[in-house]
């Protein structure tokens, strides 16, 4: 009875991990998309910041384009 529980557990486990890091990686490509859709030609960070020419960094949803 122990093993059904404690394999149970691994695969309960298992599927948060690989549905966490799913949801990571769609957040993270449309935090990419908002960028390139906002004219910041660089990429995503994984922390939800646009890098732009420079290197200037912009809040992902905050347009704040008129700085540029």
């Amino acid at each position: 009875m122990k093993r059904l529980i404690v394999g149970a557990l691994v695969v309960c486990v298992t599927i948060v991990l690989v549905a966490a890091a799913v949801i990571r990686h769609v957040n993270n490509k449309q935090d990419a998309f908002w960028c390139l859709d906002h004219g910041y030609p660089k990429y995503a960070t994984k922390d939800g910041f646009c890098v732009g020419a420079g290197g200037r960094l912009t809040k992902v949803g905050t347009d704040n384009s008129h700085f540029r």
